[in-house]
């Protein structure tokens, strides 16, 4: 169990930055560690983050003006993306990081989608997204056991609601993180679906006695 665990934040600074702030001080206020990477393409936030959205464009193979110049906000989120998902990545081989914690709107959602299906089964990983469970979301692009949070509030500034949607994903994150047991590594691991109760027998067979 890890009682402090270090926590990757993805959002965009420059247009989410206090709500950036209140997540990184309720994972304080909670034991955790955060690692704030901002994936804004905008302006520089107002807060200082670990992973600058230079080095994020830096990662994609890109500095970042090439990224604001690439046309249109698509192609820049989607360079960015790029860019994230390879440090977040790193980061996670390099066990830097205990879980992730990522915030978004449409653009930052669809950026923590690719983040998230690359880091492995088991890692924790949450996403805080103003559309969480629309038809906006393909269940082909959601991680299986990607968290989702629906933002409320998330487009009206840093109200009372929320901050009480803020504070819970941020408590989900680090209970996920100090709950978390990593699949075995000492056997070896059959993927399946399930089509009803004739793949469920097989299913039984394969159940550890």
């Amino acid at each position: 169990m890890t009682v402090s665990p270090t926590v990757l934040l993805i959002g965009t600074l420059d247009t989410k930055g206090d709500e950036a702030a209140f997540l990184r001080d309720t994972l304080l206020a909670q034991e955790a560690r955060p690692l704030l990477m901002d994936v804004g393409v905008l302006r520089q936030g107002a807060i200082a983050p670990d992973f600058s959205s230079h080095e994020v464009a830096a990662a994609a193979g890109m500095t970042l003006q090439q990224v604001i110049d690439s046309g249109d906000e698509n192609s820049a989120m989607q360079a960015m993306a790029r860019g994230a998902t390879l440090l977040a990545t790193q980061l996670q081989a390099q066990r830097r990081i205990d879980g992730v914690l990522a915030f978004g709107g449409t653009m930052g959602t669809d950026l923590a989608l690719d983040v998230t299906q690359a880091l492995p089964l088991g890692f924790p990983k949450v996403l805080l997204s103003t559309i969480a469970h629309s038809p906006l979301l393909s269940p082909q692009r959601i991680a299986p056991d990607l968290v989702t949070v629906l933002w409320a509030g998330g487009l009206h500034g840093l109200n009372g609601l929320c901050r009480s949607t803020l504070a819970q994903a941020a408590g989900a994150v680090v209970g996920a993180c100090r709950a978390a047991v990593p699949p075995r590594a000492d056997r070896p691991l059959v993927g399946m679906t399930s089509l009803g109760s004739s793949a469920l027998a097989y299913m039984k067979a394969l159940q550890p006695e």
